[in-house]
Order: structure tokens, then C-alpha cells, then sequence
């Protein structure tokens, strides 16, 4: 939803009236979810291996009085020109740039890829620190696939650089500071303090210092607080986004010094009021010093984001039943020996990677994958037979240990629709790789997700649609507990797509074939992935179908 009126004046305009109060009146819930997040201990979830014993990892910040305001050591407004108040750093600007207003707020806008913003500070090298700025982009910006034309022409296209100690700002690979936004799913947003690329591949788990923001749509003309705040000693690195805490770095790690300069900015942003602090600002800071700006935000747009990053937000009642028209396909308790053994293993087979554990006993079918952090430390179970039409999974599941990732892969079949078991040449790794690259066509549902990569402070849920890497949904719940049993329900009806774990629904999306994304799937296989370190039962395995009788074939 775009502002009102050009963006150069800004009329009164009766949509912002309930903007500033609408924050008091979801103030009481975050400040809450900030509470509870605040001094929630994740270190477990999130480190490995000898480095994580020998280096714990504090995610409980130190507090301050609730009316204690922390006064920033630069204020930068960007109201119309370079003035700063509060420190001593030196600000040169060089380039094409304007000041441009949207709403009641005037920023700053670099107008080539050539404009640089330098701003000559010490900040980012110190052992803690927070960095605010507010940024507005000028287009909606979101998920977008690559595109191998201009990716060769341009590797950085999809990396919109907001601060950086080097220039460009927004490529990692010369930067050892840096913080910036991506049009690419998973993660949408990283801050970090490497010399070189961290994310992805680049990332090492045991070392590397940053932190991905997994999801970040952002609204065409609509004002977002950015905060990134880091205790390196401590092993912390943080990221909100108007008031709301959205990424976490909870293992150990090592920070490269940085230089002591930034650029700031993209030419799809404008920027203001950005705001260097000396402490690492708590979540209590972050959200009071938000509810403090004049800046307006609508009410959709922060909903929109406490559906993403809040635990705390109310979950519609996952009241589906099969009717007359769904068949029962698959029934498998998974409690007595050889109810597994039909499913055909991919991944966990190389020398060395074995599974910890494969059984099946009276309280379930027992997965337990190594610990060591490798492409072949992860395995696929693939479901005997093929599913076709509209698709409901349901099946129990219980973690045995506080780390691990599981998902959901359901309608999965090659990229005509052919059966990728049978007609592809046989795949024994377990790599993500082969439901996001390798020509089979997928929906795949993360619904335990406690690995370094991902928020440690509450459980996240993805659901994401491939080959296309095309995010459908996300959102968040309170942390799990291991040993307890939970229930999973998929529901696939045509392009609705409904996701919920204990009778709540998570999510609840649609696919579009004309987004670009191909169609929506109607067949395929199941299967079920698990990554390093985890051990999982699963238990009482249903997968029902309904097939229109119009879309049914000849002699069915």
C-alpha cells in the first residue's frame, strides 16, 4: 500500500491518524514477546562440536532502568543535508544523490551506483555496539529468482548494500563489515563482520560472524527502523526491524576487524536518521526507542511482520477433517518392524556418515543423523508410492535432542511431472541441492528447524516452493520442547497450501501458476529430510488424496 500524494510534499491525510497510536496499541504484546525472547537461552540449539564447550554463548543482555534512555554517540538525521550531531566522525558525500520526502520524513537517496555516503567512524570495530537507521524503499521489494544473464554480468544484482566498510556497499567479498538486504530467499538479509562472503556456502558454523534475517519483504514508500546490534565477546549478534527482534546469532565465533569507515546507502532506499551507539542496545531499548519515532507505520505493514518474527501472534484452530471425497492412501502406525523399509533412502550412505540410528520400535520410527556438519550428514526418505490430486499429511513427531532441522517434502516429481525416482539417474546424497537444483519440482515445509542458520530463540516454519526457491510463507511459535510428542498436519486443496503443528495453523498460503513459479503441483512423492544432528521419532504416518472427477483420467 503506497503513501498518499507525491513524494516530495506530503498532505495530511486521514490514513495516518491511527499510525501513531497503533503502536501503544500492539505495545503491550511485543513488549511482552520482547520480555519473554529477552532472556530466552538458546546457546544449545545453536552451537556444535568442542568450540561450543569450550566457548559459551550468552544471549541474556544486560538490562537497564525501563526509563533509562541511551543516547546515541552520532545522530545523523539526513533531513536535507550531511550535518551529524554528537560525535566527531567526518561525513563526505560524492555523487548524485537528492533528499527526498516520503510521508512526513525527508532522507537521503543516492541516485547512481556511482554516489558514495562515507562516514569516517571507529564504531563497528568495537567489542559492542548498535547501529538504527530508518529506510524506505522506493519499490516493494521481495523474492526474485536469479537469472543467469544478468547474475554473470552483474554476480552482486540481487545485494542492496545499507552499510558497509567498503565501496561498493554491496559486495561481500570486498567488505569485512557489512549489512545489507537481498532480493534472494533464505537469508533476505545479512549483517555480518568476515572478510569476504559469509553466507551459504561461504558460512562456517563453528566460526563465521553473522547474522541472517531469513525473511524481509519490504513495502514500496512505507518507513522501517532497522537496528543491528553485536556483542562479540559474547557472541552475539542481533537484528530487529521495528521494534521486533527477526535474527539471532547465538554460536561462537571469531570478528574480523573491520576499517574504520562506512558507506552508506542503495539507489533503491532512501535513508534517515541513522544513529551509532556506543552498548549493544537490549531488546527493551530497541522497542522503547522505537515506539518513540514520529515516523508513521501502518497498521497492516507491522502485522505483517509480527506474523513473520513474533511467537506470540494468535493461530487459527487447524479444525480440518476428511470428508466423503478423500481416500486414504497411506496408513502406516510405523511401530512394528519392516513398516519402514518400502522407503527408499537417499543421503547418510557415504563411508563415514552413516545414520546414527534407524529403527523401528514400539514408540515410532527412530532417525538419528551424525553430528558432523557435512553435505552428507543429511538424508531423504522417499515415500513408496506416488500421490496424486489434492494431498493431506498427517503423522506425529517427537525430537530427541535440542538441535536439528526436519521438513516436509510433498508433490514431488520431476520437472514434467515424471516420476524423478524412476526416470532420473539414481541420487545418493543427501544435499538440500536435490530439491532446489537438481530438476525436481517440490513443496517442502520445514517444520523443525533448530540449526545454527535459523533463529535459536523460538521455533520458525518455512514453506517454500521448488525448484524456484519461491518463500510461500513463514512464521513464528514459542520455542518446543524435546521429548514431547507433536502432531503435523499438511493440507493441500488445488493452490491453497495450510500447514499446523498441535491444531494450530501456521500457515496458510496459495499458490499462483502465473507468478512465474510454474505450476501448482498436483503429484508426486513424499518425503521426509532430516539434517545433522538430529534425532527424531515419527509415528501413525496418513496420507489421504481427492482427485476432482472432471480432472480424473480416462479408465480411473
Amino acid at each position: 500500500m503506497e503513501y498518499p500524494a507525491t513524494r516530495e510534499a506530503f498532505p495530511t491525510h486521514p490514513m495516518f491518524t491511527p499510525v501513531f497510536f497503533a503502536r501503544s496499541a500492539l505495545s503491550t504484546v511485543m513488549a511482552a514477546a520482547l520480555v519473554a525472547l529477552q532472556g530466552s537461552a538458546f546457546a544449545d540449539t545453536r552451537s556444535s562440536g568442542a568450540a561450543a564447550e569450550s566457548s559459551p554463548v550468552s544471549t541474556t543482555q544486560a538490562s537497564r532502568q525501563p526509563d533509562t534512555a541511551v543516547i546515541p554517540r552520532l545522530t545523523f538525521p539526513l533531513a536535507g543535508d550531511f550535518h551529524e550531531s554528537g560525535g566527531a566522525e567526518v561525513v563526505s558525500a560524492q555523487g548524485p544523490h537528492r533528499f527526498l520526502r516520503i510521508g512526513p520524513v525527508t532522507g537521503y537517496h543516492p541516485t547512481s551506483l556511482k554516489t558514495s555516503l562515507r562516514i569516517a567512524t571507529d564504531l563497528h570495530l568495537k567489542n559492542e555496539g548498535s547501529i538504527a537507521l530508518w529506510v524506505c524503499p522506493l519499490e516493494t521489494l521481495a523474492v526474485a529468482a536469479p537469472m543467469g544473464g544478468f547474475m554473470d554480468k552483474d554476480p552482486n544484482a540481487q545485494e542492496y548494500g545499507l552499510l558497509a566498510d567498503a565501496f561498493p556497499n554491496n559486495n561481500p567479498a570486498t567488505s569485512i563489515f557489512a549489512w545489507y538486504w537481498r532480493s534472494a530467499w533464505h537469508p533476505q538479509m545479512i549483517a555480518k563482520f568476515k572478510n569476504g562472503a559469509a553466507g551459504g556456502a561461504h558460512a562456517d558454523f563453528d566460526t563465521t560472524p553473522y547474522v541472517p534475517v531469513e525473511h524481509l519483504p519490504l513495502q514500496e514508500n512505507q518507513w522501517y527502523e532497522l537496528v543491528l546490534s553485536w556483542n562479540k565477546a559474547e557472541n552475539r549478534i542481533f537484528v530487529y526491524v521495528n521494534g521486533l527482534l527477526c535474527a539471532t546469532t547465538g554460536y561462537p565465533f571469531h570478528a574480523d576487524s573491520p576499517r574504520p569507515e562506512l558507506f552508506l546507502g542503495n539507489t533503491a532506499m532512501v535513508f534517515a536518521n541513522l544513529r551509532l551507539y556506543d552498548v549493544e542496545l537490549s531488546g527493551d531499548d530497541v522497542f522503547r526507542e522505537w515506539s518513540k519515532e514520529a515516523f508513521p507505520v501502518l497498521p497492516e505493514t507491522q502485522h505483517a511482520l509480527a506474523s513473520l518474527f513474533d511467537p506470540t501472534q494468535p493461530k487459527a484452530k487447524a479444525d480440518w477433517q476428511p470428508d466423503a471425497k478423500w481416500k486414504l492412501a497411506y496408513d502406516q502406525p510405523l511401530t512394528t518392524p519392516g513398516s519402514f523399509s518400502d522407503w527408499t533412502q537417499q543421503g547418510c550412505l557415504a563411508p563415514g556418515f552413516a545414520l546414527k540410528e534407524l529403527a523401528t520400535t514400539s514408540e515410532g520410527l527412530l532417525i538419528e543423523t551424525p553430528d558432523r556438519i557435512d553435505v552428507e550428514s543429511r538424508v531423504y526418505f522417499w515415500s513408496p508410492q506416488i500421490f496424486e490430486g489434492d494431498l493431506a499429511v498427517e503423522f506425529e513427531f517427537r525430537s530427541e535432542k535440542p538441535t536439528g532441522l526436519a521438513l516436509l517434502v510433498v508433490q514431488a516429481s520431476g520437472m514434467r511431472r515424471e516420476d524423478f525416482l524412476t526416470d532420473h539417474p539414481p541420487r545418493t546424497t543427501g544435499a538440500m541441492n536435490t530439491i532446489i537444483t537438481d530438476r525436481v519440482r517440490n513443496y517442502h515445509w520445514e517444520f523443525f528447524r533448530h540449526s545454527v542458520d535459523v533463529r535459536g530463540d523460538v521455533d520458525t516454519q518455512v514453506l517454500v516452493k521448488n525448484p524456484w526457491l519461491f518463500p510461500l510463507g513463514m512464521s513464528s511459535r514459542p520455542l518446543s520442547t524435546p521429548g514431547k510428542w507433536s502432531k503435523l498436519l499438511f493440507v493441500q486443496e488445488g493452490g491453497r497450501l495450510r500447514a499446523a503443528i498441535d491444531g494450530q495453523w501456521l500457515l496458510d498460503v496459495r499458490d499462483n501458476p502465473d507468478s512465474n513459479n510454474g505450476p501448482v503441483f498436483n503429484s508426486g512423492r513424499i518425503g521426509l529430510r532430516l539434517m545433522y544432528q538430529t534425532r527424531m521419532r515419527f509415528r501413525n504416518l496418513k496420507v489421504w488424496n481427492r482427485t476432482h472427477e472432471a480432472d480424473a483420467p480416462n479408465g480411473t
